[in-house]
């Protein structure tokens, strides 16, 4: 088990899977992105939770995301309901968030994202409250499993029902990036979660990533280093280098990045 928000590189590995994590803090002071993990012998939880930079105590906030859902699922490993393990450790991490306190009693507002994943023998669920995403890696093809909750997605659904015409989603898209769910919001309502198991091939590999890097590396550019390197140590260092170099060619703003790359044995 592990939980270390600075951490650089991790591998590891049960029956099952391999692992391989790592964490950078890009151009922000200080990391608020935090990694968790908890293997056994045949079943695993990975989670990626991302602290909110623009309140207060996001480091703080994502850590506590972590630690509860590496508690929670290792005090209900045993469970055969994986998918409500999830919601139950997002909805209580939720209310952990919401109260954080400061040293005086008064009440700090926090929040974090969080993606997270039980895989079961060849068996995948997922669970993600915020834009922290999980993406399916089989065949060549790259498939993002978790939805994002920000209001790009309300914005994009309102388009496609034609309740808003081309030039309205147009001029409200710059404000897409706003999140409609995050936990710490308090009475968390809005989570994304598998509805069933997904059954795992050999070789799939399923990459958790805080926005740090879908923001800086585009999907077929990453779809492209996943089926160039199959180790998952590799893969996760070229994926570095491919942040960096955008980031130098392009000048943008990199956020704290965290990634978590799983390849099914």
């Amino acid at each position: 088990m592990i939980n270390n928000s600075n951490l650089r590189l991790i591998k590891d590995e049960n029956d099952f899977f391999y692992l391989a994590a790592s964490s950078y803090v890009g151009d922000r002071e200080d990391q608020q992105d935090s990694f968790g993990y908890s293997l056994k012998q045949d079943q695993g939880l990975v989670v990626v939770a991302d602290g909110m930079g623009g309140l207060e105590s996001g480091k703080i906030a994502s850590e506590i995301v972590v630690d509860n859902f590496i508690n929670h699922y290792n005090d209900n490993f045993f469970s055969e309901e994986k998918i409500e393990l999830l919601i139950e450790a997002a909805k209580r991490a939720d209310e952990k968030v919401f109260g954080i306190k400061s040293k005086l009693g008064k009440h700090i507002k926090s929040g974090s994202t969080v993606v997270s994943i039980i895989i079961n023998r060849k068996s995948l669920i997922w669970c993600s409250v915020g834009d922290s995403r999980a993406y399916l890696f089989r065949g060549g093809e790259l498939v993002q499993i978790t939805q994002d909750h920000n209001y790009h997605t309300v914005l994009l659904e309102k388009k496609n029902a034609g309740i808003l015409s081309t030039t309205e989603y147009e001029n409200e898209k710059s404000q897409g990036e706003a999140l409609i769910s995050f936990l710490g919001i308090g009475n968390l309502s809005l989570i994304d979660f598998s509805e069933r198991p997904i059954r795992l091939n050999k070789d799939d590999k399923i990459i958790l990533m805080s926005d740090g890097l879908y923001k800086i590396v585009k999907d077929s550019e990453i779809a492209r280093i996943l089926d160039n390197f199959n180790n998952v140590e590799e893969a996760i260092q070229a994926l570095e280098m491919k942040a960096r170099k955008n980031k130098k060619n392009s000048g943008e703003f990199r956020d704290n990045t965290t990634v978590a790359l799983i390849k099914i044995k």
